[in-house]
């Protein structure tokens, strides 16, 4: 498995069209939510990807704090989502390694911060796993029940 990381300008049109493609058959088709997944964000984020055989096959995109209007709740924090693992590739571990791959990129970008994310609700014990804290009650979210999650800030 490699592994990138970076913004949205060093993508290339391949890569973009090949993550957008996997979101989309993970988000829309899979789990048959109907929402805007193209939504204006991911030229102001930074993505990483894990490529196996040069296919994207697990990205996640890191929103910086303060840029998505929809999510008040992030806070200070930047926010990783967009979490996305293509079929042939769960129950391997994959999940684990692509947020620690956006924690580590987290940590290199905007040190001294903590990480948000709304994650699945039946995903908070993965989560928590990794670190996060769970923040509130559950909500709906496209149809699908989440929580608001926060790891904190590395101790300085």
């Amino acid at each position: 498995m490699d592994w990138w990381s970076g913004p949205f300008d060093e993508l290339g049109v391949r890569n973009l069209h090949d993550l957008l493609m996997l979101r989309q058959q993970i988000f829309i088709i899979e789990q048959n939510c109907i929402f805007s997944e193209i939504d204006g964000l991911d030229p102001v984020s930074l993505h990483v990807i894990g490529t196996r055989n040069g296919q994207i096959v697990a990205a996640t995109r890191i929103v910086p704090a303060g840029v998505d209007p929809h999510h008040h709740e992030q806070g200070t924090d930047p926010a990783i989502g967009r979490v996305v693992a293509a079929m042939e590739v769960r129950g391997k571990g994959i999940g684990r390694k692509i947020m620690q791959q956006s924690i580590e990129a987290c940590e290199k970008h905007f040190p001294d911060q903590g990480i948000f994310l709304n994650g699945q609700y039946h995903l908070a014990g993965f989560y928590q796993g990794l670190g996060f804290v769970s923040e509130g009650d559950p909500f709906d979210e496209d149809g699908i029940p989440h929580i608001a999650m926060r790891r904190p800030a590395p101790a300085k």
